[in-house]
């Protein structure tokens, strides 16, 4: 079993750079990790980012034909899975920097106690939401098999983790390790600048955060019907306590 790391990334280099070395100097076994940039075609920095990856064989370039437009989040982080073949997957930012030595053989073994049907998503402290939202989160690919896809496509920037969030949390399927630091340096926070690619992905979402608020109230019978989805396959009742159904 390896992991695959998944990173959307656009022509933020340091953060690739300081991403990349957090990886490759905190795993206990490169050999249990993938590290996948998905990279525009039309990204400036993309030879230089393919010059990193031939020294690198665990660093792995997803060329997107993005059409010279931001495709959004939930789209690229599908392209994502589509490329790669591991059999947990995950969502991780190029914002974000692993801190824990050992972070590998953890995570694997909690999937490799995961129940049989495989629907399991493990989330880690980010230094700011800590349990409350799974702005980073590995699960088995067994839960695209049976939803279809990894990420709603409708999301540009926004709520793709909170949907993840709480399809797992439904079935009590998402646990938390305190333990293991994934610091998200989002800029929100105060930790790095706003640079081009945020104004980038902000301007295609309509410059306001109200456009995704919006669309995660209109999805509401599509949330419920992944609910649904994954009750049928595991055979269990969800928790609706757990899931947003507009009620």
């Amino acid at each position: 079993m390896k992991i695959a790391v998944l990173v959307p990334t656009r022509e933020r280099m340091n953060n690739r750079l300081t991403l990349l070395f957090s990886i490759l100097t905190t795993v206990n076994n490169i050999d249990n990790v993938n590290i996948y940039y998905g990279v525009d075609k039309d990204d400036p920095t993309l030879d230089t980012i393919k010059r990193v990856a031939s020294a690198i064989p665990a660093l792995k370039i997803v060329e997107i034909d993005n059409k010279n437009k931001f495709l959004g989040l939930g789209i690229l982080w599908n392209k994502l899975v589509k490329a790669s073949n591991e059999e947990i997957i995950s969502m991780i930012g190029d914002d974000m920097v692993f801190k824990t030595p050992g972070w590998d053989t953890m995570l694997l073994e909690e999937f490799n106690n995961m129940p049989k049907d495989k629907i399991q998503a493990i989330h880690c402290n980010d230094d700011y939401h800590g349990a409350k939202l799974a702005v980073n989160l590995f699960c088995h690919r067994k839960y695209v098999d049976v939803l279809g896809y990894f990420m709603r496509e409708e999301f540009l920037i926004n709520w793709v983790d909170q949907w993840l969030h709480q399809t797992f949390s439904a079935f009590g399927r998402l646990r938390y390790r305190n333990d293991i630091m994934i610091e998200h340096r989002h800029w929100v926070f105060g930790k790095t600048p706003r640079d081009n690619t945020a104004e980038r992905m902000n301007n295609a979402n309509g410059g306001s955060e109200v456009i995704s608020d919006k669309l995660w109230h209109e999805l509401v019978d599509e949330r419920i019907s992944d609910v649904k989805k994954l009750s049928k396959y595991l055979n269990m009742e969800p928790d609706w306590g757990k899931v947003d159904t507009g009620t």
